[in-house]
């Protein structure tokens, strides 16, 4: 019963191992797909297009320059976003692009205005890709008025910035994705185009912390059952060398009445016995028997 037990022990083991990299490379194989999910492709950008004028040869400017503000008749914003979703499972997402003005005292240290405008808003798409294809044209001389009327109703100067934003909603998680940000009550200024996907970024975090975890798992795992396996190994050979005098091979097979015996789980435990009682013990196969007042007891390596 014994040596059915530790046998069992020894299976559930294996098992308990293999299962752990099965799993292991089910989910590492899952998320290394998942990685995969969402290709993004973002071609935003924007123009500048002049007021006439007898100094400039074209009337727009390309990005990524200064420009003269009161010269500036529209800024030309191309949101061009392009999610795919490589499974087969649609996309539920919606986006709204918005204009924010912030008005800021104290060198651009504390905000003592804000005015929130809804440019575009389109909701509930679902679809296995998202296409965002919008060319806004924005009055940048009406924001600028606008900061206009509010400093001169109230006698001040402000530091202000208008922040144009496309946000997208994926799946019920805002995205705010790209954003513009252009100063207003400058004499010439410089835009920001900057995008951060905290979507994607963060589908990549968790991604990378459930591979982590799953390799913790299969090392700790993996380390332990072999030391484990080393270290009872390596035990039993000291054993068996220290007490080696008592140790007798035998090439047949020991005729056993199944009646009287006592399967051990332990070597130690079979020297001792042994030791207490002044017998030997037969070695046939690496199974080794000990017997002592017609009971035979039996460890198995």
């Amino acid at each position: 019963m014994q040596e059915k037990n530790k046998k069992i022990k020894i299976l559930l083991s294996i098992v308990f191992l293999i299962g752990i990299l099965f799993l292991g490379i089910i989910y590492i194989n899952k998320n290394i797909q998942e990685n995969k999910i969402y290709q993004l492709k973002n071609k935003t950008y924007y123009e500048v297009t002049l007021n006439p004028n007898n100094y400039f040869l074209n009337d727009k400017l390309e990005a990524d320059n200064y420009y003269i503000a009161n010269s500036i008749k529209n800024i030309d914003i191309y949101f061009d976003y392009y999610l795919k979703k490589e499974t087969k499972e649609n996309i539920n997402y919606s986006y709204n692009i918005t204009a924010t003005i912030k008005s800021y005292a104290d060198n651009g240290t504390k905000l003592v205005w804000t005015k929130d405008f809804n440019l575009k808003n389109i909701n509930d798409i679902n679809e296995k890709e998202i296409k965002i294809n919008e060319n806004y044209k924005l009055d940048y001389q009406y924001y600028v008025n606008y900061v206009k009327s509010f400093q001169e109703y109230y006698n001040i100067k402000t530091e202000n910035y208008l922040y144009v934003k496309l946000n997208v909603k994926i799946n019920d998680t805002d995205n705010p994705y790209v954003e513009l940000t252009i100063p207003i009550s400058e004499d010439i200024i410089e835009i920001n185009l900057k995008e951060d996907n905290a979507f994607l970024k963060n589908n990549k975090q968790n991604i990378n912390l459930k591979i982590v975890i799953i390799f913790i798992i299969l090392v700790i795992a993996t380390v332990y059952l072999i030391i484990k396996l080393l270290f009872n190994k390596n035990n039993e050979k000291a054993i068996l060398k220290a007490y080696e005098d008592i140790i007798i091979t035998i090439q047949n097979k020991p005729d056993i009445n199944i009646d009287n015996i006592i399967y051990l789980t332990s070597l130690k435990d079979l020297i001792n016995i042994t030791v207490n009682n002044n017998a030997n013990i037969f070695n046939y196969q690496n199974k080794y028997y000990a017997i002592i007042d017609n009971i035979y007891y039996i460890y198995k390596t």
